[in-house]
């Protein structure tokens, strides 16, 4: 995938630029006279802005005493982070561990992580390979993952769904809790399937793991999250995630979906931001925590980089695909007689890095605009009304992506769905609804 930086921001006189989270990319070198930061350089920076936004701003600190493993009987979180730093995000992985520890596990809420690293990106922390276990602690060093070892693992695929599902059912059955938040840290690109004349027709995926090449489907993310008790929350610090395909896939295995519509700069969430809310209000609900983790996220990039966020609930997908459904419906009459005013909604909708990738309620929006239509005029409040409902925040930055609004949805040319459509058909909300129909109907 071609790399996209959409904004850097100022530091004496030079400029930051991160690394997306749907590819790998060195930082862009910078020409006239301007001094580069290497992603190295970009990590010890934030780590200090981290440390020093704590000890001076507060809001860091947790609840409760600092805890070196799981308390007597449940707490009111545990929250499970699967960080596949086996690929170009590792000195991420250090950076967002480091920040963990900024607040630490407390008596009512449990911190866990598997971590997996790789050769060659970062050497810091001993340099070590292979995945490891950790119950977070609180400290203050900022460069050195410090927390409470509980395994080394060897390598481990963070790629395989298996090894996903293995570590929240250790984690369930180790950390017990009142509620559970999943964290897959990675790569992400929504969905997309191959073209087709590859072998095989695949949807896209998360958690890439480059050791052993080999990610994540969105087709397995059901069957690796579908553990007892349900998941809560699961959040995708990860690239393109927040579609309303990916959503309706896992529905049945969590209760709220936070991600991202677009890709996000390298160092993902601001862990010591939402950390430290959910430590000083532990019995927050899952609602409230997805909340949290948008205002957090979008507030720490503000004015700096452009990027998206927003929380999903789950049990109002099935209305939402439902008029998702309808709305593609009252489109089919209209396919031919204006495939040019509907390639044009496509064409000017708010989308992303993937650019088949459409804010679905901008796109529903310029739709309309362009059919004198009764019946999507119709169609296009019912979708939205369906849309305000599910989405419990959502929240933007920066001009390029001002019409975000929560849910992204794959619009593509008719020629990008022929090479596709294998792909798509394997996925839960294409059986479930007409979106797919109506995708094949387009004649521009």
């Amino acid at each position: 995938m071609t790399p996209q930086i959409k904004l850097g921001y100022t530091l004496s006189g030079s400029v930051l630029l991160a690394e997306p989270r749907s590819s790998a990319c060195p930082l862009a070198q910078l020409s006239g006279g301007s001094v580069a930061l290497n992603r190295l350089a970009a990590s010890v920076f934030l780590a200090a802005l981290s440390a020093f936004a704590c000890l001076f701003l507060g809001g860091c600190g947790g609840s409760g005493h600092a805890s070196s493993g799981p308390g007597p009987g449940p707490v009111e979180w545990t929250v499970l982070v699967f960080l596949n730093a086996d690929n170009d995000l590792e000195e991420f992985g250090i950076l967002n561990m480091n920040q963990m520890e900024i607040v630490g596990s407390t008596s009512r809420v449990n911190i866990v992580v598997q971590m997996d690293r790789i050769v060659g990106h970062d050497s810091t922390n001993g340099d070590w390979t292979g995945a490891r276990r950790y119950f977070v602690t609180r400290d203050k060093n900022q460069q050195t993952i410090n927390s409470t070892l509980l395994e080394d693992m060897g390598e481990a695929d963070m790629g395989n769904p298996d090894t996903l599902r293995q570590f929240i059912e250790w984690g369930k059955q180790n950390y017990p809790a009142n509620r559970y938040a999943l964290v897959i840290w990675n790569h992400g690109s929504g969905w997309r399937g191959v073209t087709s004349n590859q072998a095989q027709i695949l949807t896209r995926d998360v958690s890439y793991d480059d050791t052993s090449n080999t990610q994540i489907t969105t087709a397995d993310l059901p069957a690796a999250l579908a553990t007892a008790p349900r998941l809560d929350l699961v959040a995708f610090d990860a690239s393109l995630m927040q579609m309303l395909e990916v959503a309706y896939e896992i529905r049945d295995s969590a209760g709220v979906v936070v991600g991202s519509e677009e890709s996000p700069p390298g160092e993902g969430y601001p862990y010591h931001r939402w950390l430290g809310r959910l430590t000083s209000n532990p019995t927050m609900s899952a609602n409230s925590l997805g909340a949290v983790i948008v205002s957090e996220y979008v507030n720490y990039y503000a004015g700096r980089l452009e990027v998206t966020q927003s929380a999903v609930q789950t049990d109002k997908l099935a209305d939402l695909a439902a008029a998702a459904s309808a709305f593609a419906d009252a489109l089919l009459p209209h396919a031919v007689p204006d495939a040019s005013a509907l390639a044009s909604a496509r064409d000017l909708a708010q989308d992303y890095v993937v650019t088949q990738y459409k804010d679905l309620r901008h796109y529903s929006e310029l739709v309309e605009q362009r059919l004198n239509d009764p019946a999507v005029t119709a169609a296009t409040d019912a979708l939205t009304a369906a849309l305000g409902d599910a989405i419990i925040r959502e929240a933007h930055t920066g001009s390029s992506l001002q019409n975000s609004h929560g849910l992204s949805i794959w619009v593509p040319t008719p020629s990008e769905y022929a090479d596709r459509q294998a792909g798509y058909a394997g996925l839960q909300f294409a059986a479930d609804s007409q979106w797919d129909e109506w995708l094949a109907a387009q004649r521009q």
